[in-house]
């Protein structure tokens, strides 16, 4: 697994789902992560789109800070999107960090 392929994607997906299952908060810890979520949004008549960002954060020894985007666009109708994309932006910190967090995540949820 390397930061922005598929499997990454995935599993971020999952813990977030895990770690927040209703969607309801914006802010939480797991494992020593802080984790936060934000949200924008716009409704026009050629075109909608939403924006969510998260930002991870693991404090201490080996501390790093990673940044994760989804981006979709809509036409007016939004039935299907015409634009869906992820990104990560590693802020601080070792990326090799980040993938032995994630991979213990994966050992944990019984992936």
């Amino acid at each position: 697994m390397r930061l922005g392929d598929t499997k990454f994607f995935n599993l971020f997906a999952l813990i977030a789902a895990a770690s927040n299952p209703d969607r309801t908060r914006d802010l939480w810890d797991i494992d020593h992560v802080t984790w936060r979520r934000e949200r924008t949004s716009h409704r026009g008549p050629d075109c909608s789109f939403q924006i969510e960002l998260h930002t991870l954060i693991h404090d201490g020894r080996h501390g790093w800070t990673l940044l994760l985007g989804h981006e979709t666009f809509w036409m007016p109708d939004r039935t299907d999107a015409f634009r869906n994309g992820r990104w990560v932006h590693l802020v601080k910190g070792a990326r090799s960090d980040v993938i032995k967090w994630f991979e213990k995540q994966e050992r944990e949820l019984g992936l």
